[in-house]
């Protein structure tokens, strides 16, 4: 069983990914971790597949075209900042003149230079730039606020349509989140 298909097989080299991948996936926790506990958009789950796919498409990119003449080693890997780049811009919005989610975008696109790292064999460097994340996140964050979070659900019924939009410019000004807002006309036989 010296070749797989047209590959040779390798089991050093394969257990030297398994190994890049499973350090990836901590980096990949310890990030979404410190994220999570902070109620941000994207947690755990999140970084941990960033981290574990960035680090794959590296390995890829560095070893599955071998066998391929002149092949560009940088072109998978420079396709990851890419795509990486597309879902960071999903993460930030706006609401009510106040911009969000760039620091979590910040985050993934660090994540996915950590995954190329270690699935560079750069495991060391990879490991230290997921702990001077998490360390500048836990540092920078404003202590200030208060990090619980509570839910309430209003419920009105009113003559008065006006009504609900003053709710609706108080919450707003009380730095309350809404979230599905909904309006029904009940039937005047009701």
């Amino acid at each position: 069983m010296s070749t797989i298909f047209n590959h040779s097989f390798n089991g050093i080299v394969e257990l030297r990914h398994v190994i890049s991948i499973l350090i990836a996936c901590a980096c990949g926790w310890a990030i979404g971790y410190e994220r999570k506990a902070r109620n941000k958009q994207a947690g755990v789950k999140t970084h941990i597949i960033v981290a574990l796919t960035s680090a794959l498409m590296m390995i890829l990119s560095k070893e599955a075209f071998l066998d391929t003449p002149s092949y560009d080693t940088s072109r998978v890997a420079a396709q990851i900042v890419s795509g990486i780049s597309f879902i960071g811009g999903g993460i930030i919005f706006t609401r009510d003149k106040k911009v969000s989610g760039i620091t979590t975008a910040a985050g993934i696109w660090a994540t996915a230079g950590i995954g190329m790292a270690i699935g560079a064999d750069f495991w060391i460097f990879g490991s230290f730039c997921s702990f001077i994340v998490v360390l500048v996140q836990l540092v920078t964050h404003s202590n200030g606020r208060n990090h619980e979070i509570y839910q309430a659900k209003i419920v009105l019924e009113t003559i008065d349509i006006s009504l609900l939009g003053k709710i609706y410019t108080n919450l707003g000004t009380l730095d309350f989140r809404k979230y599905n807002v909904e309006l029904k006309e009940q039937s005047s036989n009701n």
